[in-house]
């Protein structure tokens, strides 16, 4: 951590642990972005096409199975796109500037949300409409598993909110540091300028 020599020990200490803390949480976070969002991408996918039995009738095997194929493609690689932004995300707590950190965590926080995967069914419903079926929704975390919804909803925002308010307040910190530290070179300066009036 930039400046830590200015930081109290304390502080400095229950940061590096609530870093970890929070690393800990969206590493599984990841793990399950990687494993589950695709197969339940897929999952919603196919209760669409089962819901327009007419439709689905119209395809023949070989019509069927490319745009199974296409679908399965297209899940991949939005869960994939999702996977690498937070992995990207997660890369940025490892910054030692204090001050560059606090301007990262807004941004941070409003992505590891479930409003933000759940747009994942964006690029497969651009799909889907345009074969006619309608489009899918995740209804919530659960939708991918019990425990996913347990990390994003009920582990990662205490461990956040603990990590921010601790990074504030390093910040806080710092910048008081950095006022005192310069006050007395001001006032040298003030002097300087008096003698010069």
């Amino acid at each position: 951590m930039a400046m830590a020599n200015s930081l109290d020990p304390g502080l400095v200490r229950d940061l590096v642990e609530a870093k970890a803390a929070l690393a800990r949480h969206g590493i599984v976070i990841i793990r399950a972005i990687e494993t589950e969002l695709e197969p339940a991408l897929m999952a919603a996918v196919k209760s669409s096409m089962a819901s327009n039995p007419s439709l689905f009738a119209k395809m023949d095997e070989e019509e069927l199975d490319a745009f199974v194929g296409k679908m399965r493609n297209v899940s991949m690689k939005t869960a994939n796109e999702l996977k690498g932004l937070y992995i990207r995300l997660l890369g940025k707590l490892g910054t030692e500037y204090v001050g560059e950190l606090a301007k990262e965590l807004e941004g941070i926080g409003q992505l590891f949300t479930w409003e933000r995967v759940s747009k994942s069914v964006e690029p497969v419903n651009s799909e889907l409409s345009e074969k006619g079926f309608r489009p899918v929704e995740l209804k919530g975390p659960e939708s991918l598993s019990e425990s996913f919804e347990l990390e994003l909803e009920q582990k990662w925002p205490p461990a956040f909110d603990r990590f921010k308010a601790l990074v504030t307040e390093a910040e806080k910190q710092i910048e008081k540091e950095g006022s005192a530290a310069a006050s007395p070179v001001e006032k040298k300066r003030g002097r300087k300028a008096q003698k010069r009036g």
